[in-house]
C-alpha cells in the first residue's frame, strides 16, 4: 500500500452513452461499478476520494470523502483531474475512472516504478488499444501547468500529458482496462 499516493475516482460524467443518470451506480454482478473500482484499489493506496459532479448524493453509501467539480458546467474529466489536484494534498494522484472494474492489482505501483525510473511527474497505462489516458498517476506539482492547459481551452487528457514528459507503462492484459459505456458493454462484461 502506497500512503503517498491518493487515489481519485473519477465519476463526475453524463452517462450518455449508458442512458441512466450515473452509471457508476450501475449493477455489475450485484454490486455498483464504482464498487468494483473501490475494492481493486483499496489495497493500493491508504486514501480514496471520489471525484463528483453535483451528484454526491449518489455516493454516500461508500462512506468516500467526495471532491466536486470546482465549476457547474460538464467540463468532462480534466476538470475532475484539475479540481482534485487543487484540493488534495498527497505528493501523488492515481486517477482512475468509475467504469473500468477490472484494473491491475499493481497500478500504482507499476506506474510510479517507471516514474521514478524515467525521472517524470505524470505516468499512464497503455495497452495494445492505446493510452488509458484515465489511468493517469500525477504529481501534484503539475497543478500550475494543468491549470494553464484547462484556461486555455484543453479539455484533452492526451493532450495535456502529450505536452509534458511523462512515463508509459504498457500492461498487456486489456481485460483490465475493460471501460464500460453502454448497457450493452454491460451486459458483456457481465458473461
Amino acid at each position: 500500500m502506497n500512503e503517498q499516493v491518493t487515489v481519485v475516482i473519477l465519476a463526475g460524467g453524463q452517462s450518455k452513452r449508458m442512458q441512466v443518470k450515473n452509471k457508476a451506480t450501475v449493477l455489475l454482478n450485484g454490486r455498483p461499478l464504482i464498487a468494483h473500482v473501490i475494492k481493486r484499489m483499496k489495497p493500493q493506496a491508504k486514501d480514496i476520494v471520489i471525484n463528483t459532479h453535483q451528484n454526491q448524493n449518489d455516493f454516500e453509501q461508500f462512506n468516500l470523502p467526495l471532491v466536486d467539480d470546482g465549476l457547474s458546467s460538464q467540463e468532462g474529466p480534466l476538470l475532475g483531474m484539475l479540481t482534485s489536484l487543487q484540493k488534495i494534498n498527497t505528493e501523488w494522484i492515481q486517477f482512475v475512472p468509475c467504469d473500468t472494474p477490472n484494473l491491475p492489482d499493481h497500478l500504482i505501483s507499476n506506474l510510479m516504478k517507471e516514474a521514478k525510473a524515467q525521472k517524470t511527474l505524470l505516468a499512464v497505462a497503455e495497452t495494445k488499444d492505446g493510452f488509458q489516458s484515465t489511468c493517469l498517476l500525477c504529481h501534484s506539482s503539475n497543478l500550475k501547468n494543468l491549470q494553464d492547459f484547462f484556461n486555455q481551452g484543453g479539455r484533452k487528457i492526451e493532450n495535456w500529458v502529450r505536452q509534458l514528459p511523462f512515463s508509459v507503462v504498457r500492461f498487456h492484459d486489456e481485460s483490465q482496462f475493460i471501460n464500460i459505456n453502454t448497457p450493452q458493454e454491460l451486459e458483456r462484461t457481465c458473461r
